[in-house]
């Protein structure tokens, strides 16, 4: 293994879904990763398919973009380190949306033969998939809820504590310094205009709880925002 994929290994055995699994099973998932390295653009995973494996990031940013609903819908959530995904062929059902990498990003993929294998071998390991199947399911429902928010500055900032690993995180994880997030993503994700974006990005930043330039974004006072979110 390469030095980056030992520390993205290291990364996703101490944060996200698989740091709560049992040790026998973080240390076969971590044995049986096969690591892939994406530059920004590339497609990761596709909707409508079965095969692959579950999914994780050990290092850089993905993009979700959902098979849902319609097309041009564009970024829904970010997979940041710690993050996995692709539980669905599990149990015979297609994939409901594709993943971009949003940066040069090291994937790490267990394949879905070899993890069902195992699973047949140790069926209590179920209840670790439904677990991870979980998180999923709580990330999506809380998404839903804040894009209900009435309020375009506490759905702006619901949206950017979420995207950025901090809001509706069922497992711990360590959120980057910064993101990936242009503004046309923040509008697209928060199904407001960009114009409309724009300028409640402005104002938070001249508040000092967010920086937003050179399509990077970074949170600076995540206590602030999660105020503004959950204001009445």
């Amino acid at each position: 293994m390469s030095p980056r994929q030992i520390a993205a290994a290291d990364r996703v055995a101490r944060f996200g879904w698989l740091s709560t699994c049992p040790a026998d099973f973080r240390d076969w998932m971590l044995a049986n990763v096969r690591w892939q390295h994406f530059l920004a653009g590339d497609g990761v995973m596709h909707g409508g398919v079965t095969d692959g494996g579950v999914y994780c990031v050990g290092d850089g940013q993905v993009s979700f973009v959902s098979g849902l609903g319609m097309p041009d819908i564009g970024t829904s959530h970010f997979g940041l380190p710690g993050n996995w995904w692709g539980h669905a062929p599990l149990i015979g059902f297609p994939r409901v949306g594709s993943v971009i990498a949003s940066s040069d990003t090291l994937c790490g993929m267990v394949p879905r033969p070899l993890l069902r294998a195992h699973l047949a071998a140790n069926p209590a390991l179920w209840e670790q998939i439904t677990i991870g199947v979980t998180g999923l399911w709580v990330l999506s429902i809380g998404a839903h809820a804040d894009l209900l928010i009435p309020d375009s500055l506490r759905r702006v900032a619901a949206t950017i504590l979420r995207l950025g690993g901090q809001r509706h995180q069922l497992f711990p994880i360590a959120p980057p310094q910064a993101i990936v997030c242009t503004q046309d993503m923040l509008a697209g994700a928060t199904a407001l205009s960009r114009n409309t974006v724009g300028k409640l990005v402005r104002r938070l930043e001249a508040d000092g709880l967010i920086d937003a330039r050179y399509g990077r974004l970074v949170i600076l006072d995540s206590r602030r925002l999660q105020a503004i979110a959950s204001e009445e």
